[in-house]
């Protein structure tokens, strides 16, 4: 259609095509009339442009032998908004602009169709017809439509009504599928799938319409699950609560995931399963979240995704591996499910900074054998992609955004398609050299160490990747000194003494042990209790101010019966207290009451040694304790900011979010207040009681040394970050020099077997990221020509008895045909080279490694 202007004696004015007297007939060739014409009723006809939205004077043909107004409209490219008397329509350009403008840009349909209303008139004085409900309608069609097109069911006998689930996604041809790109029996590494599974809380949906007045037209055919029957599996297991154990610091990431509030949600987010080494979308794989990030929704989801052609052989990436994996399994069986998968869980890299050492030691896919280079953070590139959606789709009714996010999942998926050539190619060029490199650095460094060593260290690695519950060589094996082993100790030896006769008992319940381990533990609750106070605000309530009395009283009442006890071991404590009471007014305040444990009155007045000998031991162990929790706090509140600055939006969402981080930062200061009081009774212990060497292992703590395992001092660039030396301490039990035999020292054997260790491991992650390379290159060329014979096997199904019909059915699977031999030439001569590029280096490799190199994965790659 076109935009006319007409001279009207002084300057062009627009005009309408039906303004002068422009008739469209249809159903009839060009330049053939019509005998039976029928007018639309009110002869109102509104065309949908690329350049405009148009009135036109339209004529149905009414003869004998015409087709339906709707099919009439189809044949002249023209897609009606109903099938009962259109009177609006969009040219096929126009469906088809808006279609890749809305999965490329993610414009929305409104600022589309009000962008032609001012592309037709921009004054607001001849404003057209809105057709925006009609528009919305028509594009809904023609992407369910397109979808089912692409995805060959109208050349299928049974059409859209036999669609199997997630039968219109478009697959990833790099990942196995068995029968497809991989044989169905095939067995090892190579033929893992590797898939992630993350939420996005961007992507919600508000409360507006319903499943009964937007219902969804894929119905689950693509990568959303098919809503009904997900529904029924949340309302009969939703209320199940999760046995979840708080064995890390990321169980945050559970709790915190209720900060996203359902209130005016019908969808607080999705969750989906995703493949996370080539960032594809899989079928049936992403659902709605009501609230939160519950197991329910992601157990379903999982098993959902693995039920579409996966492999058994499974690593699955989770920024809550470490929680999700416990019991995944007796959960799996209270829902029914049933799965012969075997999954191997990860914790995605950027996200196991979060989590304790011994997570990040078991769940590294650093480690992790055969796992190539893969990162685990696919999805995440995926959502940064999505997310652009999210204003408009939070907006539709729950099919529409359903079926809007199938497609623009599908177009994510394509465009990941077509660049696989550059992308396989670009990884495996990078991959070569860094195998390359990291192989022989591996060999030249093994060479340096005793073969004895390296030979147990092989052993203990190997035994670990076959089997988890073996010690984990990349843990460092430290000695552990706390004060609850220290509290048992002394308890084992007071009961010794009692049952050998030499206890010296100065009261029938408690001894001195006892004592000493009460006053650490009240001087505990004083700081507790100070913190509070100071944390009442100027306008305290009357409940706020009763609760701190009241918990102020109590720690008095406990601080008396304690002094009472402390004064039969300690009898010239009394008058020193009586002397610091005299001369500060606020030392009477529970919280300020002076304790004077044994290290609190040096150098004045030295205590018992015996007394001394037991602070000691439990302040060495409060120390440890104190850093032990201090690098656990630290690693939450590390954990908090990545999830505020990924997940909060709103002031409400932030406000709550930062909350809850001020209650991290105030356990980090208490943690630092009670290792440097721990510290500075170290300090006065250590002279009289001849202690040596106790600080090689603590050291005074400095506000700059409180600070996360991933971040340097302020100032300092990347390349020149120090840890910080709370991350490294750890208590020593032995320090000897080595052996005149050449023995390594323990603690230096302990950090070159780590050292070891991930050397080897950096060497098989290269190795296996080139092979599996190998691998999903063949894999993506027998895709193709698989899916090429797919689609040639459809050429003359006869499912309709209309030749003409089957003509064009048969004309469209030819050229997707001809679409999937040409991707696969494309890849073959792309990847020409590959094979040579692969062997560049491997000869003077070989020539430079050890002749005792250990027979795994490495060896093999380089033969």
């Amino acid at each position: 259609m076109h935009h006319l202007r007409r001279w009207d004696g002084d300057h062009f004015a627009r005009v309408t095509l039906k303004s002068l007297g422009l008739v469209v007939q249809l159903g009839h060739t060009p330049g053939e009339n019509c005998t039976n014409p029928r007018i639309p009723w009110g002869d109102d006809f509104v065309l949908i442009d690329i350049n405009g939205v148009h009135e036109l004077s339209v004529r149905y043909c009414g003869c004998e032998r015409a087709v339906p107004h709707h099919l009439q409209l189809l044949r002249t490219r023209w897609y009606p908004a109903t099938s009962v008397s259109p009177k609006t329509a969009a040219t096929f350009q126009v469906l088809e602009t808006f279609h890749l403008l809305s999965v490329q840009s993610k414009l929305s349909a409104f600022e589309f169709y009000n962008t032609l209303s001012r592309r037709t008139d921009n004054t607001n004085v001849n404003t057209p017809k809105d057709r925006y409900p009609s528009f919305l309608v028509m594009v809904r069609e023609w992407r369910h439509l397109k979808m089912m097109k692409c995805a060959g069911r109208g050349n299928e006998p049974d059409g859209i009504a036999g669609t199997r689930p997630g039968a219109c996604a478009v697959e990833c041809p790099t990942c196995p599928q068995p029968g497809k790109n991989t044989p169905v029996k095939a067995q090892g590494w190579l033929q893992r799938l590797f898939i992630a599974i993350d939420v996005n809380f961007r992507l919600k949906r508000k409360k507006v319409s319903s499943d009964e007045v937007d219902p969804s037209l894929n119905k689950g055919a693509a990568y959303m699950v098919e809503e009904q029957v997900y529904k029924t599996y949340l309302d009969t297991f939703g209320t199940l609560e999760p046995d979840i154990s708080d064995h890390c610091n990321n169980h945050d990431a559970v709790k915190l995931a209720t900060l996203k509030g359902a209130v005016g949600l019908a969808a607080s987010g999705v969750a989906s399963v995703d493949c996370a080494h080539h960032e594809v979308k899989r079928p049936c794989s992403t659902g709605d979240l009501q609230k939160g990030e519950r197991y329910v929704n992601i157990d379903y989801l999982l098993h959902s995704s693995l039920q579409q052609n996966a492999p058994t052989n499974v690593l699955a990436s989770y920024d809550i591996a470490c929680h999700f994996d416990h019991n995944m399994l007796s959960r799996f069986a209270n829902y029914g499910f049933v799965s012969e998968h075997i999954i191997d869980w990860a914790i995605p890299k950027f996200h196991i900074n979060a989590h304790r050492e011994a997570c990040r030691a078991a769940y590294n896919l650093r480690y992790l054998p055969f796992c190539a280079r893969d990162d685990g953070e696919g999805i995440e590139r995926i959502w940064a992609c999505l997310n652009a959606a999210a204003a408009s789709t939070r907006e539709m009714g729950p099919g529409s955004r359903r079926d809007t996010l199938d497609d623009i999942f599908a177009h994510h998926n394509w465009l990941k398609v077509c660049c696989l050539p550059a992308t396989l190619l670009k990884r495996i060029k990078k991959a070569v050299i860094e195998r390359n490199e990291q192989v022989t650095a591996f060999h030249q460094f093994n060479a340096t160490l005793p073969s004895e060593a390296t030979l147990s260290w092989r052993q203990a690695v190997e035994a670990w990747e076959g089997d988890r519950s073996q010690p984990n060589p990349f843990l460092l094996q430290r000695p552990t000194i706390t004060q609850a082993a220290i509290k048992r100790q002394l308890a084992e030896e007071d009961a010794a003494a009692l049952k050998a006769g030499t206890a010296e008992l100065m009261h029938d319940k408690c001894s001195a042990a006892g004592m000493i381990i009460a006053g650490i533990e009240l001087e505990d609750t004083q700081r507790r209790i100070k913190t509070e106070a100071s944390a009442l605000p100027a306008h305290v309530t009357d409940i706020q101010r009763a609760r701190a009395l009241e918990h102020q009283n109590t720690l008095h009442r406990r601080i008396d019966a304690w002094i009472d006890i402390q004064q039969l071991y300690m009898p010239g404590v009394a008058l020193q207290r009586q002397r610091l009471l005299a001369v500060n007014d606020t030392a009477s305040l529970p919280y300020n009451l002076p304790l004077l444990l044994p290290s609190a009155l040096l150098p004045a007045i030295h205590s018992s040694p015996a007394l001394m000998e037991l602070e000691w031991r439990m302040r060495h162990a409060q120390a440890f304790d104190a850093l032990a929790d201090l690098r656990g706090h630290l690693e939450v509140r590390s954990h908090l900011y990545k999830f505020k600055d990924r997940f909060a939006r709103g002031q409400r969402a932030n406000t709550r979010a930062q909350t809850i981080i001020k209650q991290s930062e105030a356990k980090i200061e208490g943690d630092a207040a009670r290792y440097r009081a721990a510290y500075a009774a170290l300090r006065a212990l250590a002279t009289p009681l001849g202690k040596t060497g106790w600080d090689t292992d603590l050291a005074q703590l400095h506000a700059a040394d409180i600070r996360h395992v991933t971040e340097g001092v302020e100032g300092e660039s990347e390349g020149r970050r120090t840890m910080s030396w709370i991350w490294k301490a750890a208590p020593s039990t032995h320090r000897d020099a080595s052996s005149q035999d050449g023995a390594m020292d323990a603690s230096l054997q302990e950090s070159l077997r780590i050292e070891w260790c991930m050397a080897r491991a950096r060497a098989n992650r290269w190795t296996e990221e080139v092979e599996l390379l190998l691998e999903e290159m063949r894999r993506t060329i027998v895709y193709h020509t698989w899916r090429a014979e797919v689609w040639l096997a459809t050429v003359d199904r006869v499912h309709q008895d209309r030749p003409d019909y089957l003509e064009g059915a048969n004309a469209y699977a030819r050229r997707q045909a001809t679409i999937r031999t040409a991707m696969s030439d494309f890849c073959a001569v792309s990847w020409r080279h590959v094979q040579q590029w692969v062997g560049l280096g491997v000869d003077a490799m070989i020539e430079d490694l050890d002749a005792v190199a250990e027979p795994d994965s490495i060896t093999a790659a380089a033969a």
